[in-house]
């Protein structure tokens, strides 16, 4: 299993909802596909805006009509505005409407035309190239350390605990996406430090050479074992969710139980009358104070296992 493309939390939410949907089509950063002559304007789209011109001008309402209400109504309007004359007037409307339309259409040309152009997903790969980086980019233990990382904060994110919002104070919305970033950008330059180590040794290894990659090889590992205990407190904080999450299930079953405790408690008094067999039937509602008692403690524990991450998150 592959780990999945890691983006910069700072990238707005819609155009990195874009870039995740298209995660196959992205380049390396330094592949991002250069600007377009003429901002991707070419004989096809020119083509595209001379069909619709005349749309917009003689068929407003059909124009308009996928943009939703108040588009369509404005489309209405235009074309009762386009056919009146003609209704009116007969042919000298439809000539009206044949002289007012010539240069209509030339604007409509225009506007459409400058309003194509490039398609979004090559712009915002350009615009954010810097800001994301692909599983391919990554070797050696890296994927699997980013694999860890994500599987980690989803579970995190799905778990029961934090839908219910008793994780709140560690804002794992906010947390968590800062701490893949990281964690991914600090794999990707370990890689990229990697591949340049080699290529600068240029296979050799001899004593000499081994002893000047010493310092490099201890830097690159002092950073990869920083990077494996921030992932280890990611999984740390994940099982301790579980095990809240665990906890809340046990909880809200012992509850289901004890809602029918009245009518066992009444059964028993009007047959066996025995309080001890009463006392049996009240150790549930015991058990789901102890359970939620040691709820609330589990709870305490992910959250301090997740507050534990905010202040390393950048």
């Amino acid at each position: 299993m592959m780990p999945r493309v890691v983006f910069d939390p700072d990238i707005p939410e819609a155009a990195r909802d874009v870039l995740a949907a298209n995660a196959p089509l992205l380049p390396h950063p330094s592949a991002a596909p250069p600007p377009p002559r003429f901002g991707g304007r070419g004989f096809q789209t020119a083509t595209l805006a001379a069909i619709q011109a005349p749309i917009w001008v003689y068929l407003p309402a059909v124009a308009c009509w996928q943009y939703g209400k108040w588009a369509r109504l404005v489309g209405i309007a235009a074309e009762a505005a386009v056919i009146t004359p003609i209704a009116l007037f007969g042919l000298t409307g439809f000539a009206l409407n044949m002289v007012l339309g010539v240069p209509l259409q030339i604007i409509a040309f225009l506007v459409v035309l400058l309003l194509s152009g490039e398609p979004e997903l090559p712009k915002l790969i350009r615009r954010h190239k810097d800001g994301y980086i692909r599983p391919e980019e990554l070797d050696g233990p890296a994927p699997d350390l980013l694999l860890r990382a994500q599987a980690a904060a989803n579970g995190v994110i799905r778990s029961e605990v934090n839908q219910e919002g008793l994780l709140d104070e560690v804002r794992n919305t906010v947390t968590l996406p800062r701490q893949l970033w990281d964690i991914a950008r600090t794999l990707a330059e370990l890689t990229r430090l990697h591949d340049e180590q080699l290529q600068r040794t240029m296979g050799l290894s001899t004593p000499r050479v081994e002893e000047a990659l010493r310092p490099q090889r201890k830097a690159l590992n002092l950073a990869t074992e920083s990077v494996i205990k921030r992932v280890e407190a990611l999984e740390r904080y994940a099982a301790r969710t579980r095990a809240a999450d665990q906890a809340l299930l046990e909880l809200r079953a012992l509850h289901n139980l004890a809602e029918g405790n009245d009518a066992y408690r009444d059964l028993l008094a009007r047959t066996v009358r025995d309080d001890l067999a009463i006392a049996e039937i009240d150790d549930l509602t015991e058990r789901a104070r102890q359970i939620e008692e040691a709820l609330h403690d589990s709870v305490e524990q992910a959250r301090r296992a997740g507050l534990s991450l905010v202040p390393q998150a950048s």
